[in-house]
């Protein structure tokens, strides 16, 4: 009855081919060819090779997200980074100026028992999953395509269900590793597949869509990894049944790229993650993640690591996610930084122990038309770690938009924009802030704007401008604070309230 079944979906499906490709190859061609918002892209210069530590098997931990020095909350151990040496000092003069930018030192245990609404897993999270039974024999055409024909692919032809409860872990692995290049393996939309393992995606030049959902019952082990080249993910819905804590592992990651050199990410929904939303990792270059929507994470919303270069994040929408909404992250061991990756018009609402936008270690990194909204920490957070051991931070910019009611956590003084060196060895370079508008803020919070390094000892904070910034409601003493020389930075046409700033050492009021 399954085949026959199968052969009616294959049939109907055959009939829109030319109409399914079309919907999917011709987007994705225009937005990998051109730069996000008609604007000029960065210049791109010659990539450097990625380093081997994604191509790792998916049991190696991963740094999962990106964290000032000291945030334990939440995290687990994670081996692939250094270990951190107490937190940094976080600001000399002037007093008021000292961020602290670690969240507080909470065990894992104490993070809430499942994510927002999810049920409790009455299962062990951690326990092996039980065993699954041979896959099924993969049916034969009758009438193979002729050759260079798109072959659609359904996970009902490698014995999938489909309900959302049976296991079709190895029918969607069995029809993920049938899939050729140019091949389709369509996920109808009102399915639901559930899978209880890791499923990867291994065939380059594949495409992956249809409208239905992947469902992890396994927190464990609920990541969709693609680790080929050329491959796109489209119109599909990402969930996880629960989840009890915060995880880093790459299994954990939802949806992940390891090495995935020109991966498309279109039109995805990720529900739910044990660890980030969406993960780039492996030195993946050439991606495009184009209107994702990430959402109740326990980690990132989408987190950009390990020398991962040459990006674009179109339109990507992050809301109630468990640290930063969108993190370009670049640790010293990876070898190089991440490079040249370009966000446009990032919506972010909402993070329980994160900032709203953030460069951790990257260099040619822009942002624009950025919406970010009711954050942990900062709203915009530019940083050169020196607990975490990231790399520094150069020509970054962002431009265009606004920040709502950042840094409501009141265990840290971040301000709505934060510019920060912790390292004593990092240099953080070539920062340009322009054209926001910023407003809301916690009465509390020492600043909206900082410019901040810990120690007279670090390279510190150099060729960073601030421009036409516009901050409204404000009555704080000073708007903006730093504790670097003023040949080090330019502030021009930022208002409070209409009014120009008024510099006194180093208060802006």
């Amino acid at each position: 009855m399954r085949t026959d079944k199968a052969s009616r979906v294959r049939r109907a499906l055959l009939a829109g081919t030319a109409a399914l490709v079309a919907a999917v190859v011709v987007p994705v061609a225009a937005i990998a060819t051109s730069s996000p918002g008609d604007e000029a892209a960065p210049v791109l210069i010659s990539a450097d090779d990625a380093p081997g530590t994604g191509a790792a098997a998916s049991s190696g931990s991963a740094p999962g997200t990106s964290s000032a020095p000291g945030e334990t909350a939440g995290a687990v151990a994670d081996p692939s980074r250094p270990p951190v040496a107490g937190s940094a000092s976080q600001g000399s003069t002037p007093t008021a100026a000292r961020p602290t930018t670690g969240r507080p030192s909470t065990p894992a245990t104490t993070q809430p028992s499942t994510a927002p609404g999810s049920a409790p897993s009455a299962a062990d999270p951690t326990a092996p999953p039980a065993a699954l039974p041979a896959p099924p024999a993969v049916p034969v055409d009758a009438d193979p395509p002729t050759q260079g024909a798109v072959r659609l692919i359904s996970p009902y032809d490698t014995g999938a269900v489909g309900d959302g409860v049976t296991d079709d872990s190895l029918a969607l692995q069995a029809a993920f590793d049938l899939a050729g290049d140019g091949d389709v393996v369509m996920l109808p939309a009102g399915a639901t597949f559930a899978h209880s393992r890791v499923l990867t995606v291994r065939r380059g030049g594949m495409t992956l869509t249809g409208g239905g959902t992947l469902r992890a019952t396994r927190e464990a082990t609920s990541s969709l990894t693609v680790s080929a080249p050329g491959v796109t993910v489209s119109g599909i819905t990402l969930t996880v049944a629960s989840t009890t804590r915060r995880w880093d592992a790459y299994e954990q990651q939802r949806l992940r790229l390891d090495g995935a050199t020109g991966a498309v990410v279109r039109n995805v929904v990720v529900d739910g993650s044990a660890a980030a939303g969406v993960y780039v990792g492996g030195g993946t270059s050439g991606f495009v993640l184009d209107r994702v929507t990430v959402m109740n994470t326990r980690a990132d919303g989408i987190h950009i690591t390990q020398g991962s270069h040459d990006g674009q994040v179109v339109s990507p929408v992050v809301r109630n996610v468990g640290d930063d909404g969108v993190a370009v992250v670049s640790y010293r061991q990876d070898g190089v930084p991440c490079a040249r990756i370009v966000v446009t018009s990032p919506s972010v609402d909402g993070s329980t122990g994160g900032r709203g936008l953030s460069v951790v270690g990257g260099t040619d990194v822009d942002f624009t038309g950025i919406d970010v909204r009711n954050t942990y920490g900062a709203g915009v957070y530019l940083a050169a770690e020196g607990g975490w051991g990231t790399a520094g931070v150069a020509r970054v910019r962002v431009s265009g938009g606004a920040i709502v009611n950042a840094n409501a956590a009141t265990s840290i003084d971040h301000g709505s924009v934060l510019v920060y060196n912790g390292t004593p060895d990092q240099l953080v370079s070539d920062v340009t802030l322009t054209g926001l508008t910023v407003s809301g803020y916690r009465a509390s919070v020492s600043r909206v704007l900082g410019l901040i390094v810990d120690s007279a000892s670090s390279p510190g904070i150099r060729n960073a401008t601030l421009s036409g910034i516009a901050i409204t409601g404000d009555g704080r003493p000073a708007a903006l604070v730093s504790n670097q020389s003023s040949t080090t930075f330019a502030v021009t046409s930022v208002l409070r309230n209409g009014a120009g700033l008024v510099r006194t050492g180093g208060y802006f009021r």
